[in-house]
């Protein structure tokens, strides 16, 4: 039932090779295992996320791309082009930091052009020109003369991206690109970012713990934890069909009921027996877990309010909490566990902290994992 890597494509020409391969890829730190086996590959010109918690090794995998890190097993390639052994400076990506790494005296311009000036491969007309279109490329056209101190946070993030993309490498990767930003300017980078991806054609990956940050900008997103990835797929199917109980758990919010696997139904001690979807594949007597996403499940007074066919269990409602864009209900069920619900917009549904509801779902819109 689980994914845990994509395996790559059978042997392409070098015009068709992924941006990045990578092949049974390990990284060990004395005895510590920081990577685990990991092979998928990157397609060019796509925004590929690696997320996970802080210690899952996104970052060591990271640095083995960029030739920063050795791989201890396995082969990173690039453009087709085994990379192990090839130093960081003869690789042709470029990186992008938290931390932006502008040079404060330096003003935006000679910010910008100061990888091409050192490498001393265009003349100067050349590169003031290519200073001008990577400043437009992200919409701070006229700002070459400004100093790094008389920027905002966002302008200096678009000045770090220019200065990434000016010598236009085939790989751009990003360390935690938004994490100095506030809320409301890393929401509006998101989309920016992604735009700027699109224009200019270049693959980039993003290592991030933010899944926001992932759902919105990536066209795919390889799930880490422990060293090892657990799913690679499109934002929408990480979200909706997650292979793993810590997937749906890390991404976004999920109810979990622990069980044992019947026919169509799954037997959770206390809880009695509970459809499930139909077509999971999956042996009779094996232990389950079944997520269910708060935003699929309703709440009602009565057991006979639920629609027929839908799953209905008992609970009594503790808190109410409004967040804007929803609300969210949690309660706790009959054998002492809690659940949560959620609807979009403010609390319209009259029911009081204390009270008894029902929590129903259609089973359709769970999921059966069976790690």
């Amino acid at each position: 039932m689980t994914a845990p890597t994509q395996a790559p494509d059978e042997a392409p020409t070098a015009a068709s090779a992924p941006a990045v391969r990578l092949t049974g890829v390990g990284k060990t730190f004395g005895d510590t295992p920081a990577v685990q086996d990991v092979t998928l590959d990157i397609r060019r010109n796509e925004f590929f996320s690696i997320l996970g918690p802080s210690g899952c090794g996104k970052t060591t995998l990271m640095r083995m791309i960029t030739g920063f890190e050795v791989p201890t097993e396995g082969t990173v390639e690039l453009g087709g082009v085994n990379a192990n052994g090839v130093p960081p400076h003869k690789r042709d990506l470029n990186m992008l930091f938290q931390s932006y790494a502008l040079f404060p005296h330096l003003n935006v311009g000679e910010n910008v052009a100061f990888e091409l000036k050192v490498r001393r491969s265009r003349p100067k007309a050349e590169i003031s020109k290519a200073v001008t279109e990577a400043l437009a490329l992200v919409r701070l056209e006229g700002y070459g003369e400004r100093s790094i101190a008389q920027l905002s946070g966002g302008q200096r993030q678009r000045v770090a991206i220019a200065r990434a993309l000016i010598g236009r490498p085939s790989l751009l990767l990003l360390d935690e690109p938004l994490g100095a930003l506030d809320q409301k300017l890393r929401a509006e980078m998101q989309l920016e970012l992604k735009k700027i991806q699109r224009e200019v054609g270049v693959t980039f990956v993003t290592v991030t713990h933010d899944q926001e940050e992932a759902l919105t900008m990536s066209d795919r997103i390889a799930i880490m934890d422990g060293g090892r990835v657990l799913q690679v797929d499109s934002p929408e199917a990480i979200y909706e069909r997650p292979a793993t109980r810590f997937v749906a758990d890390f991404i976004g919010t999920s109810n979990f009921l622990t069980g044992t696997l019947g026919g169509d139904r799954l037997g959770v001690e206390s809880l009695g027996n509970l459809a499930v979807p139909r077509g999971h594949g999956l042996a009779d007597g094996t232990g389950v877990h079944l997520a269910i996403r708060p935003e699929n499940v309703r709440l009602t007074r009565e057991e006979g309010e639920a629609a027929a066919g839908r799953v209905a269990l008992p609970g009594t409602l503790q808190q109410i909490v409004y967040l804007g864009n929803a609300t969210r209900y949690h309660l706790t069920l009959t054998d002492g566990s809690d659940f949560i619900a959620e609807s979009r917009g403010a609390d319209r549904s009259g029911l009081a902290m204390g009270e008894p509801v029902w929590a129903t779902w259609d089973p359709a819109r769970s999921r059966l994992l069976d790690q």
